[in-house]
């Protein structure tokens, strides 16, 4: 599954969007095997209570949580290439 759930910019849409919060409730609660999901929403409670503690910077928290969507996004365009290319043979 390819989502566009997005990438974060400024502080506050990274841990204080209720919206934002949402989305990933029910992207975890209607995707409760998709480990791709799951790994990204733990990572993304992680970095903000980081955050919060003052331990990360709002910064290095966005820049890796952006590698990691990427990594995930790249991934599930692979499988999903692999997929089309396997009912062609």
């Amino acid at each position: 599954m390819i989502f566009t759930t997005p990438v974060y910019t400024q502080e506050n849409t990274l841990c204080h969007n209720i919206d934002s919060w949402k989305e990933w409730d029910r992207l975890v609660q209607k995707y409760p095997h998709d480990m791709d999901i799951q790994m990204l929403h733990a990572v993304r409670i992680g970095f903000c209570k980081k955050i919060e503690k003052g331990t990360i910077s709002f910064e290095v928290a966005r820049d890796a949580f952006n590698h990691l969507h990427k990594t995930v996004i790249n991934k599930a365009k692979k499988e999903k290439n692999q997929m089309l290319e396997n009912k062609q043979l």
